[in-house]
Formats: C-alpha cells, sequence, structure tokens
C-alpha cells in the first residue's frame, strides 16, 4: 500500500476534518485490527503539534467471544468494554476520531437482545462526551479504514482487496487531489447554498415518494434548520454529501421502504419497511433479521420515532462506484436516508445553545440511538409543501432540482 497516501490521509483526517488545535488532545477509537493506520495518525497528530494521543482500540474478536459466553451483568463488568476515555478526553475539551472499519459477520449469532441492551448501556456511560457533542463543544470525526476482513467481504473477486478498497476510499475522499481539504471545502460551500434555499423556503412539510411503495409525509418543526458539513468548525462524517433535518418528532406519518441493506452492531438487517403514525412506529419488518430491527425499535421510547430526514443525490459519488459498502458511514452518503432516534441541535435555529428539554418541545426526537438507514431510489420524488400553501419538487427521479 503506498504509505504516503496513508500518511496524507491521516494527516487529512486531524488536520482538515477534526482540525485540531496545537495542544489539544486526541482519541482515536477503533478496532484493532487497524492498528497500523491507528499509530500513523497517531504520528501525524504529533507531528502537527496537537497534544496528548490516546488510542482506544477494541479487540473485536474477544468481545465476540465474551457475547456468545457470557450474561449481560458480566458483559459490563468487562474492561473490554470500557469506554472511560470517551469521558475523560471530554472534561480535557480534545477531539475524538473514530476510525470506521467493519467486520463482516462478527456477531452472527449473537443475541439480539444482548447486543441492543450494551449498545445502549454503552451509550449511558459517556454522558460528558455525547453531551458536549450535543452542544458542538467537541471537534469529531467518522472516516472508514480498510481492513481485509471487510474488503473481501464486499470485494470478493479482488486479487488484493485490502488495497483496492482503501483505493475506493482515496477516491471517494478525494485523496489523490493536491489539497483535499480545499476540494471539499468547495463542495460544502454547495451544501450550504443548497441549505440556505431550503431554510428560506420556509416549508411546513415533505412528501417521500417511490415506486416501491414510500410514501411518507415528514412535517417540520418550525423554528427548523437544514444542516451540512459547513454547520461545524469541524467535519463528522468523511465523507459527508448530505443535507439533513430533525422532522417533528410527532409530524411523521406513512411508510418508507429501505433500500438498502442496514447494518447494526455487526449484523445485517434487509429489505425491511416501518410504518408511522402521528411519529410513531406502528409496524415494521425485515426480510432478513427482523428480531434485530425490532430490538432496535425497542432500544427506549424515543427509537420508536425518527430523528433526521435528508437529502442526498441518487448519482453520489459513493453510488457511483457501484459497492455496497456495508457501513453506514459510506452508504448513507450513497443517497438519501432517515434515521431512527436521536434528533440534531444544529437543525433548530440556535439549537446548540437550547437545553435538551427546550429542544423536546421544539418538537426533537431523543433517544440513546441514532441509526441511519437508506431510502434513495433512481425514482425517488421529494415535494414540499410550503406555509403559504405552494407546493414545490426538490428531487426528481432521485435527483435533486435546486
Amino acid at each position: 500500500m503506498n504509505q504516503e497516501l496513508l500518511k496524507k490521509y491521516a494527516r487529512f483526517l486531524v488536520q482538515d476534518c477534526l482540525k485540531v488545535k496545537e495542544g489539544q488532545p486526541l482519541l482515536v477509537v477503533g478496532s484493532n485490527v487497524i492498528s497500523d493506520f491507528a499509530q500513523i495518525v497517531k504520528k501525524e497528530a504529533e507531528a502537527l503539534n496537537c497534544g496528548e494521543v490516546f488510542l482506544l482500540l477494541k479487540d473485536s474478536f474477544a468481545e465476540r467471544e465474551m457475547f456468545l459466553t457470557k450474561t449481560y451483568e458480566e458483559c459490563i463488568k468487562s474492561p473490554l468494554l470500557d469506554r472511560s476515555l470517551y469521558n475523560e478526553i471530554a472534561l480535557k475539551n480534545g477531539a475524538v476520531l473514530n476510525l470506521n472499519s467493519p467486520i463482516p459477520h462478527i456477531n452472527d449469532g449473537v443475541s439480539a437482545e444482548l447486543l441492543q441492551k450494551l449498545a445502549a448501556e454503552m451509550e449511558r456511560r459517556i454522558p460528558k462526551f455525547r453531551e458536549k457533542q450535543r452542544k458542538g463543544e467537541l471537534p469529531w470525526c467518522i472516516a472508514a479504514v480498510s481492513n481485509p476482513y471487510w474488503a473481501e467481504k464486499i470485494l470478493p473477486m479482488e486479487s488484493d482487496a485490502t488495497t483496492t478498497l482503501w483505493n475506493y476510499i482515496f477516491d471517494i475522499c478525494y485523496m489523490k487531489e493536491n489539497n483535499p481539504g480545499e476540494v471539499w471545502a468547495q463542495y460544502f460551500d454547495t451544501l450550504e447554498r443548497r441549505c440556505n434555499l431550503l431554510n428560506k423556503l420556509e416549508i411546513q412539510s415533505l412528501h417521500y415518494e417511490s415506486a416501491n411503495g414510500t410514501d411518507i409525509t415528514f412535517e417540520l418543526p418550525q423554528n427548523y434548520v437544514f444542516a451540512s458539513a459547513k454547520d461545524h468548525d469541524y467535519v463528522c462524517n468523511m465523507p459527508s454529501l448530505e443535507m439533513f433535518t430533525t422532522p417533528n418528532k410527532n409530524g411523521v406519518n406513512g411508510i418508507v421502504y429501505s433500500t438498502k441493506p442496514l447494518f447494526y452492531n455487526g449484523i445485517k438487517i434487509n429489505d425491511f419497511y416501518l410504518r408511522f403514525e402521528n411519529g410513531r412506529i406502528v409496524e415494521a419488518n425485515a426480510k432478513e433479521n427482523d428480531a434485530y430491527l425490532k430490538k432496535l425499535i425497542e432500544t427506549d421510547e424515543g427509537s420508536h420515532y425518527l430523528g433526521e430526514v435528508s437529502f442526498v443525490d441518487f448519482d453520489s459519488r459513493i453510488n457511483q462506484s457501484g459497492i455496497l459498502f456495508e457501513t453506514t458511514l459510506y452508504d448513507e452518503n450513497a443517497c438519501c436516508h432517515l434515521a431512527i432516534g436521536k434528533g440534531f441541535s444544529e437543525c433548530f435555529l440556535e439549537g446548540q445553545k437550547k437545553s435538551l428539554e427546550e429542544l423536546k418541545e421544539m418538537g426533537m426526537n431523543h433517544s440513546l440511538v441514532h441509526v441511519d438507514f437508506m431510502i434513495g431510489s433512481r425514482d425517488l420524488k421529494i415535494t414540499a409543501t410550503l406555509k403559504n400553501g405552494e407546493e414545490k419538487v426538490l428531487m426528481e427521479e432521485g435527483k435533486l432540482i435546486f
């Protein structure tokens, strides 16, 4: 693998995405299967004069063995699930880089109930981190890293799948350009312009419809804001091709069908639909791993509602690759998606200055989870109904037209 490109990618994530300041601590999170790249990040971050670099690299296979052989009570006491560094980095006003590198089928055979209970417990353990994250006070970024398990699963015909996947990541993130940070800055300016147009429209509701059966309406809160990667001083997702907002918690009605599988806690949930009445999921069914979908929805009260609705062109760079990446970070940026669970404070006027209770009163849903799933299709149509009663088509045949 091209070591210079790996170093360039590591520098880009720290310098252009997280924008880590001199002396600012950095927490690098991931799996020990990508420890080599984590060390490259550490060296590049130190060369950029950031503060202490902490590595939290979980042992994915030891975790799997524990999930298969231990009770919930035993699991939550295990040092394998220690997440205290998240709260420590929040207290130190640091930054967090999450290196996303899936291991397909890692949790096959593990109890759906156990995985969901543990996921909820892990969220409860990092309140300081989540609070600062919600307020936009802690730079964080999720970025993909190739590994052999993932690469060979999604690129089975490649002789050197790991390198090929790296090259897809580099191409999608513009790493082969002289200045990828500048390329992304220009793209984010375009997203910001589009968000400004949406915010000026005074939208009452959005109607999504597709030939696959999707027919769903989202009421927007009175003080809604469409946001993008431009709405932070740092880039949360790399890549980030979306514009998104938070619907009114009780204002979602209709049915929506998935167009790509959802990979959650290492489990593939496929070919599913959700039906909503007054915001709440009242019916859900998946042809593959239905039990996991239902456990996700039952996480807490907020996981019965939506927290996000998005716009992404169907002919995005990721969709053009023709690859199902089997990780939400990339697949959600391939086409339009929704998210079960918590909403975003930045999607309300001056939302990051408001308390959680104030945001709830404004119509934001809250939950321990935020799980994106893909609904974009080649024929997806999105129509906005404005507060003055006018209807305006925003997407036709999967393509944004504003």
